[in-house]
């Protein structure tokens, strides 16, 4: 049965215990010796009713432009790195990004190696959703969002 708050009535937390290497492949392939970082996402943990941890790869020199989730996320940079709000975050980082606000970041030349730690229910995020707001300006990003931001003020 899973834990439950001081109420005893709402499930909070689905407990899990595991190795990195355990993590579900969700998209990408493993890299061979010497193969540069590509895209790859693994995933340990309840992605569809949480908590989750997604072990990400990204590849050198990408850009993330501004974007936003509809849930706080924390960031462990395993190694590699990025830059993020003026600042090189290299392996032992840890960055928190609260929900609904939009952050963005470009990956440094070994790519990057991170654990995304989430502790609620995907809503349905897929693939599709992630790579949305590649390619586009905080503007465009926020023009777009605005009503929705308005919502969740």
């Amino acid at each position: 049965m899973p834990a439950a708050d001081n109420l005893g009535e709402i499930p909070m937390w689905k407990g899990f215990v595991a190795q990195l290497d355990e993590a579900k492949w969700r998209y990408g392939r493993p890299r061979k010796p010497g193969e540069p970082r590509g895209e790859t996402w693994r995933c340990l943990g309840d992605f569809e009713q949480g908590p989750w941890i997604y072990v990400i790869e990204r590849p050198a020199g990408l850009e993330v432009r501004p974007h936003s989730h509809d849930q706080d996320e924390v960031v462990f940079i395993l190694d590699g790195g990025l830059h993020h709000a003026g600042r090189w975050c290299g392996p032992g980082t840890m960055l928190s990004f609260p929900r609904r606000v939009p952050y963005g970041f470009t990956v440094g030349p070994d790519g990057v190696q991170w654990l995304m730690v989430r502790t609620g229910a995907s809503h349905d995020e897929n693939l599709d959703d992630w790579q949305d707001h590649l390619g586009r300006s905080l503007e465009e990003y926020v023009r777009e969002r605005r009503p929705a931001l308005r919502r969740s003020v």
